[in-house]
């Protein structure tokens, strides 16, 4: 003998219309769409924007009317509804994008982004439990925006940005190999790459990637780093004397930070002073 609490939980989830009861929906991406998990699902599944999905149920009770709804928050409709020897209705929502099979009552669905809503398929005398939909927008390339070119022991950073589609995450790359954090490596919320006091082996390819459940993208940028050019150019001094020569000239450089010390042809700028 049962005790009588379990006897009563037992009745009630046997009861009709109660949720355990209610029969379930199950639903699958169908090929060629490989931004999706193509094996079927009951209870939800989550799908891609293009993609095709198709819902199935099991036979339900006065099936022989029967209609596909869906809810969105506070908000339900009517997909289609079908009764053998009469015509369908198609919600406008779902036109030219949706294929009824009369045999099993399946519904075929292209996806669009407004699509992520709860299903069920529904008779006069029963209707199956609510299947929640989820529909993602594939990832486009990314697009790493920074400088491609950096002064050693200055700082640089690299922000990675998806166009299209919402990334979950974000990771980093250099020269193919993992890129971790450090003292001078540093992330921003993963978008953006900082590199402090970058240094010639800082040099390479830097890769962004992104992915969310449907899709998996990515993007390189080759950065360079090198040294500060110290350019020396050639120097024509010309001293011109009018009248006679008043003493010796000696050539001198005036410096900020060492003042009034003088060297003969020694980079610029140059002053004349004159010795007596």
């Amino acid at each position: 003998m049962f005790p009588v609490p379990l006897l009563l939980l037992l009745l009630l989830l046997l009861a009709p219309g109660s949720a355990a009861a209610a029969p379930g929906v199950t639903a699958r991406t169908l090929a060629p769409c490989y931004s999706a998990d193509l094996r079927p699902a009951s209870g939800s599944l989550v799908s891609a924007v293009g993609c095709t999905v198709l819902l199935t149920a099991p036979a339900l009770r006065g099936s022989r009317a029967v209609s596909w709804e869906y809810r969105a928050g506070t908000e339900e409709g009517v997909i289609l509804s079908y009764a053998h020897n009469r015509p369908s209705f198609m919600s406008r929502l779902y036109e030219n994008r949706t294929t009824f099979n009369e045999s099993n009552l399946s519904l075929q669905v292209v996806l669009q982004s407004g699509d992520s809503r709860l299903y069920r398929l529904r008779s006069q005398e029963e209707a199956t439990a609510w299947f929640h939909l989820h529909v993602v927008a594939p990832l486009s390339k990314p697009e790493i925006v920074g400088n491609s070119s950096v002064k050693a022991g200055g700082n640089t950073k690299l922000v990675c940005n998806v166009l299209q589609g919402k990334a979950d995450s974000y990771w980093w790359k250099k020269n193919g190999q993992l890129l971790l954090g450090s003292e001078r490596i540093q992330f921003v919320e993963n978008t953006t790459l900082c590199i402090l006091r970058a240094s010639i082996s800082d040099s390479g390819y830097y890769t962004c990637v992104v992915s969310n459940a449907v899709s998996q993208n990515e993007t390189s940028f080759l950065l360079h780093v090198h040294h500060s050019a110290n350019v020396v150019l050639p120097v024509v001094l010309a001293c011109v004397i009018i009248g006679s020569l008043a003493g010796i000239f000696v050539w001198c450089q005036r410096r900020e930070d060492e003042c009034d010390n003088c060297w003969l042809f020694t980079g610029a700028p140059w002053r004349l002073r004159t010795r007596m």
